[in-house]
């Protein structure tokens, strides 16, 4: 009996989480779109590149979607057998609240391993190919707008840029004549470089032979490279820290760059990724956390509507979420709190919330 218990109460979580889950993804999928969408409205970009970029958000946004889920389908689960006074039949057969719910709370261990599996495994990834995707778009010749006769921003605004014919070349590359591009590196200081022909490709423009002119106030120099000479606008974190960001690491990857930032005496670099590290597991372990406290809400609350356990997970969710920023995002990077404190202090509050209303219902 118990087994089929067990089974029945299992069903009744699947539907909400696998709704809420696909809702909230879409939800950020929008979101990506919308983050990127004046630097995307007007250029010729491929709709496959999109479709990339798309697709390698969906793990990161996924780890975030993950709780949310969790906590509607607990929610709902919980509200719909109370609503119905399954519940009540359950408790008059002798059956205790706790183990009407621990269905739920063992769905919720598994979703918070699934979690942890993604951050750790697949998020990594994920975001690396993100990261690449996105620079390639915007750094693609659609993606500046490299066409003929158009004057160019390039570099940040370090160069201007203009290129007589543009033309697709081999494996990506774009073929240029007859390039001019200028660049300002001081005040009263000009530099002119031309080249009858060139590539672009990935975010680097290629002189073939460049003839380059530096004009210093009454000074002119002259000369020829020989060879070709190249100017990037690629640039990431590496350059500045020697390290990929907190997110495209695995936790143990993190932790051996949080030991190599405090020995180098970036504390507080080092702490930023400290909140990383910790946040990599307090995330997943959300999930359990809102399977626990979610159910019983809803049970008290049951009575009030069918939409009242999508209400309460709503309300849930707004809560842990804005205390986790506090904490978290807030107090911890100001050294107020410390990382582990920091990420963890929310699902401990609402953990030992949860219980303490389970025995107060029994």
């Amino acid at each position: 009996m118990i087994r089929k218990l067990d089974l029945y109460v299992a069903r009744e979580l699947f539907v909400p989480f696998v709704v809420g889950a696909g809702s909230v993804v879409l939800m950020f999928i929008a979101n990506t779109l919308l983050r990127f969408s004046q630097e995307l409205s007007g250029k010729d970009l491929k709709l496959t590149a999109i479709a990339q970029l798309i697709l390698f958000s969906i793990p990161g946004t996924l780890k975030l979607t993950l709780p949310v889920a969790a906590t509607l389908s607990a929610a709902v689960a919980a509200s719909r057998l109370t609503r119905e006074s399954e519940t009540s039949a359950m408790r008059a057969a002798g059956i205790p609240l706790r183990r009407i719910f621990a269905p739920i709370a063992a769905f919720g261990l598994l979703v918070s391993a699934f979690a942890f599996y993604l951050s750790e495994m697949v998020v990594p990834k994920s975001e690396i190919r993100f990261s690449d995707t996105l620079r390639k778009m915007f750094a693609s010749g659609e993606g500046i707008g490299l066409r003929s006769n158009v004057l160019l921003k390039f570099d940040n605004g370090r160069y201007y840029v203009n290129i007589a014919n543009v033309a697709p070349s081999e494996n990506g590359a774009i073929a240029m004549s007859d390039v001019d591009v200028f660049y300002k590196p001081k005040l009263g200081e000009i530099w002119h470089y031309h080249a009858d022909n060139g590539t672009y490709q990935d975010g680097v423009l290629t002189l073939l032979k460049p003839t380059i002119r530096q004009f210093d106030h009454d000074q002119a120099v002259i000369y020829t490279v020989r060879d070709k000479l190249q100017i990037t606008q690629r640039m990431s974190l590496d350059t500045f820290f020697g390290q990929p960001p907190a997110k495209e690491q695995t936790a143990a990857e993190l932790k051996a760059t949080i030991a190599d930032l405090r020995e180098r005496g970036l504390v507080q670099t080092a702490q930023e990724y400290e909140i990383e590290y910790q946040n990599r597991f307090s995330i997943p372990a959300s999930c359990l956390v809102f399977t626990l406290i979610a159910p019983v809400v809803a049970f008290h609350f049951a009575r009030g509507g069918a939409f009242v356990g999508a209400l309460i997970s709503i309300v849930i969710v707004f809560l842990y979420y804005n205390a986790w920023i506090i904490t978290s995002q807030v107090l911890a990077p100001a050294g107020i709190l410390t990382p582990l404190v920091g990420a963890w202090m929310p699902n401990l509050l609402f953990a030992a919330a949860g219980l303490f209303a389970l025995v107060k219902s029994e």
